[in-house]
């Protein structure tokens, strides 16, 4: 199982690098808040995750820069139409290729910029990223990967720790086992603007094989806690459009699953206890929905089953 769920994330990993392959459309920075934007490549079949950029008067911080050493240049060449000051600071919220691997890009940087993660991310990307990279490669073949490197984040951010970057004071948010293994959320009180990374989808299904529902869930609500408005992440807009939408996903899929467990309902008919009639119209529902409630119901039957009483002896 491990290893399909792996070869599962390798293919949409293979996909998502796919879609920034190719020259397609201009990079754009959008304005999010007084000095803030997000860039993204819009295409009709998979759009790239949009990443953080703020411009402050000590230099620029880019947070997730994208899948490749390409989309990295394209991503650096539209700052520069904004800015001459120097990028200062890449940082990498989570292990997922498709959002770290453009580190190449920015690497090639003088000066160079410092490329910062929590410990977890970082020790992840030391022990995946080589063998995501070759499996990229062999996928969609050399030239969409040439001069693609590994780029190791430092192990530097620490939850609770300020980070001061762009001329803002970053609340950094650490969260295990969410969205994926190590999720890094940043949060900037002056413009009460949050940075959540693949935690935030909007309207588009999330993706739980590399993920926790129930760790996810938490994440979510803490950060929900925080007063954004406005929050980047797979979706960008207030949190009533991207933070909201995703945890009412998770909440449904949960409530569902619990109702299913408790009537005795058979993991093999899981799909059918919990068809997701409500996010049908969303983004990634084929065949996204379908693989998060095998992945949930897993998760879920085994907290089930460990918090059931036990039996007489």
């Amino acid at each position: 199982m491990r290893r399909a769920a792996g070869l599962g994330l390798a293919a949409l990993c293979a996909r998502r690098v796919a879609a920034a392959a190719g020259a397609g459309k201009p990079l754009i920075l959008s304005p999010v808040a007084p000095g803030i934007y997000t860039g993204a490549v819009e295409r009709d079949d998979l759009p790239l995750s949009p990443c953080l950029v703020a411009i402050g008067q000590d230099g620029v911080l880019v947070a997730d820069p994208g899948p490749n050493l390409n989309h990295g240049r394209r991503l650096i060449a539209a700052i520069r139409r904004r800015t001459a000051l120097p990028v200062r600071w890449v940082v990498n919220s989570h292990p997922h290729p498709w959002q770290v691997l453009a580190n190449a890009a920015f690497a090639e940087l003088r000066p160079r910029p410092a490329f910062l993660a929590s410990t977890a991310t970082a020790d992840a990307m030391r022990s995946r990223c080589d063998a995501c990279r070759r499996l990229l490669v062999a996928e969609l073949g050399p030239a969409a990967m040439a001069g693609t490197g590994i780029v190791l984040p430092q192990p530097a951010l620490r939850d609770g720790i300020p980070l001061e970057a762009a001329g803002l004071r970053w609340q950094v948010r650490l969260f295990a086992n969410a969205h994926s293994t190590s999720d890094t959320a940043l949060y900037a009180p002056s413009l009460q603007l949050l940075y959540g990374g693949g935690l935030v989808t909007g309207d588009q299904v999330p993706d739980l094989r590399d993920g926790s529902l129930t760790g996810w869930r938490a994440a979510l609500r803490a950060l929900a806690a925080l007063p954004a408005t406005a929050v980047i992440g797979d979706a960008v807009g207030p949190p009533q459009r991207s933070l909201a939408p995703t945890l009412a996903y998770l909440d449904g899929l949960e409530d569902a699953i619990r109702q299913g467990l408790a009537r005795g309902v058979d993991a093999a008919d899981a799909s059918r206890a919990v068809p997701g009639d409500a996010f049908r119209h969303w983004r990634g529902f084929v065949p996204r929905h379908a693989l998060n409630v095998q992945r949930a119901w897993l998760e879920m039957e085994d907290q089930w089953m460990r918090s059931a009483p036990a039996g007489p002896s």
